[in-house]
Parts: C-alpha cells; sequence; structure tokens
C-alpha cells in the first residue's frame, strides 16, 4: 500500500468513525426523551390562566431534566393550545395520543376541555392529569385523573361558612358553560340541604360584558348575597355593582383568586369571600421550596392554579420513576397512591381519580388574596 493510498484510508476510517459517532449519538438522544402533552389555554379569555400553568410546567421540566431526567431520560413537554374551547381541546388530544403517542397529558384547565378529551384518552390509554374541577369529570373514565380539586369540595368549605354568617337565601350568578354550571348546582343544592334558599340561578354568556341587568334583577329577590360562579369577568361584576350602588355580600368560587379581577374591580373585590385550595404563605416544606424556585425563575409568587398544576407533574413524574413509560403502569400506580408528599401537604387519589387537598376560605383585604380560615 503506498503512503497516499495509507493517508486516504486512514482519513475514510475517521470520517467513517466520526459519522457512526454523530449516529449514534442522534439517535441515542431520540431515545432518550420522554414526551408528556399540556393542553392548556394559552389565548382567549382563560389564556392568563394558562400562561402560570405553563410557566409552572416548565419550572418542574427544567429541574427534572437538571437531575438527569426521568429513569435517565429527558423530559420534553409538547403544548397544545384550547383555548379553553372543547372542540380544540378534544384536536389536540387526539393528536398528542395518536401522532406523538405520548403517555400522559396534563390538562386541560377548563373542565369542558377535560370531558371533551376523555373519550380519546380512555380510547386511546392515554393518562389524562386534568385541571378542571367539574364533578362530571369523576366519572369521566379511568385513564382520568386530576390535580385540581372536584367543584364540590371547595363548596362544601363555603357553604357551612356563609350559612354560620347568617346568609339564609343567595342568588346565583354563573357563566353558561360546564364549570359554571356545576358549580351554581353543586352551591344550590348543597345550600338548600343546609337549609338555605336560591331564588334566582341564572347564566350569562361567556362573551358577557355588561351585567347590570343581570344584578339589577338578582337585587329584587332582597337575598342576603349573590354567589358569583364565573372567570376574570367577575371583576367587571363586582364593578358594576358599586356603579349600581349595590350593597350586599358577594361570594365567589376558586376561580376568583386571579389578579385580572382585582385590575377590573379595584376597590369592589374588597371583602368577597371565597374558597381556595392555594395558600401561598403555607408552612408545608414543599410549598415553601416551590415558591423560592418560582420567585428565583420569574421573579414573583407563584399562585394557585402554577402550583396546582406543578403538583400534578410532580405526581406523573414521580409515578413514572417508579414504574415507567406504559400508561396502564401508571394509571395502576396512580390508583394506589396514598399520602403523597405534595405542595399541599399529603394528598391521594379516589377510585373515581380525583385528588384529595384541604380547603380554606379566604378574601380580598387591602387588595390582597388573604386566609379567612383553614
Amino acid at each position: 500500500m503506498t503512503r497516499r493510498h495509507a493517508i486516504i484510508t486512514i482519513f475514510l476510517l475517521f470520517v467513517s468513525t466520526i459519522i457512526s459517532v454523530l449516529w449514534t449519538a442522534c439517535n441515542q438522544e431520540k431515545q432518550e426523551v420522554i414526551r408528556i402533552g399540556a393542553i392548556i389555554p394559552l389565548s382567549g379569555y382563560a389564556a392568563k390562566y394558562g400562561g402560570w400553568i405553563k410557566e409552572a410546567i416548565e419550572l418542574i421540566r427544567e429541574e427534572v431534566n437538571e437531575k438527569g431526567g426521568i429513569r435517565g431520560y429527558k423530559l420534553e413537554i409538547i403544548y397544545e393550545d384550547d383555548a379553553a374551547d372543547p372542540t380544540k381541546a378534544a384536536t389536540a388530544m387526539s393528536k398528542l395520543a395518536n401522532i406523538d403517542k405520548v403517555p400522559a397529558v396534563i390538562g386541560s384547565w377548563a373542565s369542558s376541555s377535560v370531558l371533551a378529551q376523555a373519550p380519546i384518552a380512555n380510547r386511546t390509554k392515554t393518562i389524562i392529569m386534568a385541571l378542571g374541577a367539574s364533578p362530571k369529570i369523576s366519572d369521566a373514565g379511568d385513564y382520568v385523573f386530576r390535580a385540581a380539586p372536584d367543584a364540590r369540595l371547595p363548596l362544601n368549605k363555603l357553604i357551612p361558612y356563609l350559612v354560620n354568617q347568617g346568609n339564609r337565601t343567595i342568588v346565583i350568578l354563573y357563566i353558561n358553560n360546564d364549570f359554571g354550571k356545576d358549580q351554581a348546582d353543586v352551591f344550590r343544592h348543597a345550600f338548600e340541604r343546609s337549609g338555605g334558599t336560591v331564588p334566582l340561578s341564572e347564566g350569562y354568556d361567556a362573551s358577557s360584558t355588561d351585567f347590570r341587568t343581570y344584578l339589577i334583577k338578582a337585587m329584587e329577590f332582597r337575598a342576603d348575597g349573590i354567589f358569583l360562579a364565573g372567570y376574570a369577568e367577575v371583576g367587571r361584576i363586582l364593578k358594576q355593582a358599586r356603579e349600581l350602588a349595590i350593597d350586599t355580600h358577594f361570594y365567589s368560587s376558586f376561580p376568583f383568586e386571579n389578579t385580572d379581577v382585582l385590575e377590573l374591580a379595584g376597590d369592589a373585590a374588597e371583602g368577597v369571600i371565597y374558597p381556595h385550595f392555594f395558600d401561598p404563605e403555607s408552612n408545608v416544606g414543599a410549598m415553601k421550596e416551590y415558591q423560592r424556585k418560582y420567585f428565583a425563575r420569574y421573579g414573583r409568587p407563584s399562585e394557585g392554579f402554577a402550583a396546582e398544576a406543578y403538583n400534578g407533574m410532580l405526581i406523573i413524574v414521580e409515578v413514572m420513576k417508579q414504574v415507567g413509560f406504559s400508561p396502564e403502569a401508571i394509571k395502576e400506580e396512580l390508583y394506589l397512591l396514598q399520602e403523597f408528599p405534595g405542595l399541599f401537604g399529603e394528598v391521594s387519589f379516589n377510585d373515581k381519580g380525583d385528588i384529595n387537598m384541604p380547603m380554606l376560605i379566604k378574601t380580598v383585604r387591602s387588595g390582597a388574596f388573604t386566609v379567612v380560615m383553614e
């Protein structure tokens, strides 16, 4: 072999080795990625909630990968924006389950979206860790779990409180979707069982901006208070009630805890009573650490829905570390989960896939969301 041939042979071997190494690295990287889907509202009326949720998901994704991933696999999140629309949520779920082949999906935040996703999840055997609160989600199927409390839990905390405060007649105004209807129905049934009366329960369209007619009608019943089951638009309702000089007690549900509500309502939000699962000043060690990391990452404290999503993702990650990536194995392990040390203390799932967590009574005091009673 001539010197030239030897050089050429060595060069070809070098190039072949480089190509082989690169090919192996690329394929190894492909094999070492585990993808989880996230269906959340990143546009539309609920985009602020979705933005907070995404921040929490990104925080835990970064933490997991900094610690070596899940069983050596790098964690990636495939985000789908459903705009809190059930049709978009179903389309996103079909893509994630059938094309991306993810073993699990976190979200959606909207109950109507979760209910649209559920049949696809059960058919494809894909885990959903939902953030919706509708009681209907309890019967959505074996592959549907949720990191959010069932709507009955916070209202079952609120109603004894307002009865003890002397409320005997309450009017309900609710957003006309699955969440609002369920909140209105749960509230009315529980309040009436407690001896109270609901003379009016009326829904409004999600696109509504003028609520004066609803408020004037509500006040005709001279009720002790008004229960508002909605989202950020509740702030506009409160402001318009102030403009109409309506003097009554206002109550709401956990989506009330949104800075958009305070911006829309101003001083009219003061004193509104609502139930919630989130105490930013909690003494639970995991919550303290989460708040520290969240503030370091985003420059502000976390709110409740972000913490809820982080907790749900934390559960999925820890279960995958235990049993791997088979949806069937994940499902079985989630049903067996007991006293998991999450952000809200020890949590577990019942046989419907619903999470158990403690509830609080909160209010707005001097422009801040404040715990009234644990």
